[in-house]
């Protein structure tokens, strides 16, 4: 059996593609290392690095990263929502398979040891491989980050386990140790990332400091805020699965805030498991490969990039035509009043607003996501009657049957916009109340979000129109006729009220 060791190496770059790159090639490029995983993050300004190999094999990998990071990352320049303290931040060694503790506190002494003396770098070690109780964990080693580090180093208390007492600023100094298998956990909130700070301190054992201890053990936390996604996470490390679970971690979260679904899984994007999990398949003994993700069906509509769209509506096709771009237009309004709501919820100034913005964003939420669909259902019925039409007429049934399977073909033609023409309706009187109170900041968001919403109105009313003309049923026609000219005009009037209201706060 094969000795394994995982290596997840943490670096203080999240941004450049090209450093991240160069610093994935260095570990790939290693004998012996396979690199699993690659996980960059924007806002924090860091990516982890996941890789394993056999522990002479897994070190070197590793310190060809580093050399890659030293030529390539300067910490004086370094900006980011994660704690920090250097180029290459922590590096810590966890036994998978045929190898115990020990020998991954050996692979952390030899990797610091190698480090410092290359590159004239302070190392400390960690976890497992502390030489000082006070240093056993990471939080409390890395505090004050890099900034505090000039200082820091001339102390005695905090001279390194290798290397110069000597600050870098290029580099900062680097933590390595070894541990169990961690498990790292974001819970995403719709929150500032103040709330979301409050409650990491809440909830991780080392709480708001001594007098102050959190309530979970085994758990470190911090709040942050993802420019990116829009939202704020409460990001958790789970040092001991065993001490303290994942769903204690998340149902205690869940007691001091609204978590946007069950365990933050699909808050940012549709969660697909075959595309967001590593699972490990049977390969021969020696090697490692991951699920790689079945091939897809051709896009629909709202699959395309922005520019595919558009480019498709001016293509010489009739679809994507009017109601698909109606669609889209109103979704693109709910989603900014949606959005207008999340930048006046959990804000200090507006706290007083937070039981209100709780109550009027899930429905431009849940709105949006009801739009976006219809922009691919305007096609298809758009299709249907299309198919309707090519349907034989050679003798009396082919007629009747060809003349039943238009009018189908029509109501349902007719039924795509007028549900865009109801949707959008419902959410006047949640705009007309976020038109009141919004981040004045937003005020031209929730114009542009009231404009979109008109304008997704007046392109179903046409869309009805056009395709109820040709409708037999007379009773049908007027019915609905009279809805969606009374939607239109309801339209016209409520979005009026919300911009005449939006200028009134800005006077």
């Amino acid at each position: 059996m094969s000795r394994l060791v995982e290596c997840v190496p943490n670096f203080s770059e999240g941004n450049n593609q090209e450093v991240i790159d160069a610093i994935s090639r260095a570990v790939a490029q290693t004998p012996g290392c396979v690199l699993l995983d690659v996980d960059a993050g924007p806002s924090t300004n860091r990516t982890v690095y996941t890789f394993v190999g056999p522990p002479e094999d897994v070190v070197e990998g590793a310190l060809n990263a580093a050399r890659a990071a030293f030529r390539l990352i300067d910490m004086s320049k370094h900006k980011g929502e994660h704690p920090r303290m250097g180029a290459l931040d922590v590096c810590p060694f966890i036994p998978v398979r045929g190898v115990g503790m020990a020998e991954c506190v050996l692979c952390a002494q030899a990797f610091g040891q190698r480090l410092a003396e290359e590159l004239s770098v302070p190392v400390y070690l960690y976890g497992e491989a502390a030489q000082v109780a006070s240093r056993r964990t990471l939080p409390a080693i890395r505090a004050g980050e890099y900034e505090a580090l000039p200082e820091k180093l001339k102390q005695a208390d905090w001279a390194p386990d290798f290397g110069p007492s000597t600050f870098v600023p290029s580099w900062g100094a680097t933590v390595t140790g070894a541990r169990k298998f961690l498990l790292a956990f974001n819970i995403n909130l719709l929150s500032t990332k103040e709330q979301a700070h409050r409650i990491a301190l809440n909830l991780r054992e080392q709480g708001r400091g001594k007098d102050q201890p959190g309530r979970l053990r085994k758990v470190q936390g911090i709040g942050w805020y993802l420019d990116e996604k829009n939202l704020a996470q409460v990001s958790t490390n789970i040092l001991d699965f065993e001490v303290t679970g994942l769903h204690t971690v998340y149902e205690e979260t869940c007691r001091e805030a609204q978590v946007v679904n069950r365990l933050g899984l699909d808050s940012l994007s549709p969660f697909n498991p075959k595309e967001r999990i590593i699972e490990p398949v049977s390969v021969p003994p020696g090697s490692r490969r991951y699920l790689v993700p079945e091939s897809r069906p051709e896009q629909s509509l709202v699959d395309k990039s922005l520019h595919a769209f558009v480019r498709e509506v001016g293509a010489r096709s009739a679809t994507p035509g009017g109601g698909s771009v109606a669609a889209a237009s109103a979704a693109m309004g709910a989603s900014l009043a949606c959005m207008a709501g999340l930048m006046t919820y959990g804000r200090r100034q507006f706290e007083h607003l937070d039981v209100a913005m709780r109550r009027l964003i899930p429905p431009f939420h849940a709105a949006s996501a009801k739009l976006t669909a219809l922009v691919d259902a305007d096609a298809q019925a758009f299709g249907a009657c299309m198919e309707a039409m090519k349907l034989p007429k050679s003798t009396p049934e082919e007629r009747n049957r060809r003349a039943a399977a238009r009018q189908k073909g029509l109501r349902q033609a007719v039924a795509v916009p007028l549900e865009l023409a109801e949707t959008v309706a419902s959410l006047w009187p949640a705009l007309q109340e976020l038109a009141l109170c919004v981040n004045l900041a937003c005020l031209s968001d929730l114009q542009v979000a009231a404009k979109a919403l008109e304008t997704g109105m007046f392109g179903a009313y046409f869309n009805v129109l056009i395709n109820l003309k040709d409708i037999s049923d007379d009773k049908f026609k007027d019915q609905i006729h009279q809805r969606i000219s009374s939607l239109l005009q309801e339209a016209k009037t409520q979005a009026e009220l919300v911009l005449d209201r939006l200028g009134e706060r800005q006077e």
